[in-house]
């Protein structure tokens, strides 16, 4: 189970806010998003849900974790507070 951080990294400029908008646009980013939720997983897991090779998999987590709705932990990937955030507050209303 994964907590929340009590000081979450957040985008501070409107580019940042862009980026991070542009990047979970996709709906393949959002579903592995939602699939690591509260849960820690490895870039394995997500290539063998996905169907992704090792290049796509990095890629699209490369691309969430600069958009900071998720991060690296001792290899494996975790949700950060602002992936939480975005869940609960943008992607439960689409």
């Amino acid at each position: 189970m994964v907590t929340r951080d009590t000081n979450p990294k957040w985008w501070e400029t409107a580019d940042d806010h862009k980026f991070a908008l542009d990047v979970l646009q996709l709906g393949l980013r959002r579903s592995i998003l939602r699939f690591i939720d509260l849960k820690i997983r490895s870039k394995e897991d997500i290539e063998k849900n996905f169907g992704l090779s090792s290049f796509m998999a990095e890629f699209h987590l490369s691309m969430l974790e600069k958009a900071l709705v998720i991060e690296r932990f001792e290899g494996e990937f975790k949700i950060t507070s602002t992936g939480i955030l975005y869940l609960e507050k943008v992607d439960a209303k689409c």
